[in-house]
């Protein structure tokens, strides 16, 4: 077993941590792993990115590494419901909890410096983020990017001759944050659609009689199961009311779509 990594990128391969990849090059910093976390829930043709960036990241002399999950499927089966904002249970099951393993099998004595690539411009919620915190594990994390701004992140991007994606990082595709647009761009993928709707009926209905959807009908003028929130995300404004105030607020503790 190979341990003792001195950074540990943590990475999904989004436009950030490409970013924080290259500028952790640039500052010529050795014994560095990147750890991608396979959520089983990406988009069709991510893990075609992932393996090109992983590429890329060895020929700089990095370490990548992916962690297995149970995957989405699974774990709603097995939770009986789906993930909700401030119960993001799968940013724990299928991020955290398999990097806090790969750690303790990696880095023992947790003497590593986790890397993240959060940057204060992308949210409020991030506004104030910290460049430097430690975790529940004692581990120093740390943010180098916190005040970078697009230009700079794209430009670290351009020297690692790689394209600015349009999107934020589809790890999880679609994430229950996800906005108008993330939905419009599920709408060509038929399979998924699909696959959510038949997994939305098998789930059945809370003790209240509500069907357990991905998404909140509340938040969709009441919009419910998968294939009426594709309807009214494809809408325009105004027509269906759809009410997507919240853009993709996403998982705030830097764990996804970086």
């Amino acid at each position: 077993m190979t341990t003792g990594y001195a950074y540990v990128v943590k990475a999904s391969y989004g436009n950030d941590s490409v970013a924080l990849i290259q500028w952790a090059f640039e500052q010529n910093l050795e014994n560095v792993a990147v750890l991608y976390n396979d959520t089983g829930w990406s988009s069709r043709d991510w893990d075609a990115r992932v393996t090109e960036m992983e590429a890329w990241a060895a020929s700089l002399g990095f370490n990548p590494f992916r962690t297995k999950s149970i995957g989405m499927e699974e774990l709603v089966r097995k939770k009986k419901s789906w993930p909700r904002q401030g119960i993001q249970f799968c940013t724990q099951e299928l991020k955290i909890a398999p990097s806090i393993k790969w750690l303790e099998d990696n880095d023992p004595q947790a003497t590593s410096v986790q890397l993240i690539g959060v940057r204060r411009e992308e949210s409020a919620n991030r506004a104030a983020f910290p460049e430097f915190s430690v975790d529940m594990q004692k581990r120093t994390v740390w943010a180098p990017l916190v005040a970078h701004t697009e230009q700079m992140r794209n430009d670290l991007l351009e020297r690692a001759g790689v394209a600015p994606l349009p999107h934020r990082s589809m790890e999880c595709f679609p994430c229950i944050n996800s906005n108008r647009q993330d939905l419009r761009e599920l709408a060509k993928d038929t399979a998924r659609v699909e696959e959510i709707a038949e997994l939305e009926n098998s789930l059945g209905f809370t003790s209240k009689g509500k069907p357990r959807t991905m998404f909140r009908p509340y938040r969709y003028m009441g919009a419910t199961g998968i294939k009426e929130i594709i309807r009214s995300a494809e809408c325009e404004r105004g027509e269906f009311s759809l009410d997507d105030g919240n853009e993709s607020s996403g998982c705030e503790a830097g764990w996804c779509g970086l």
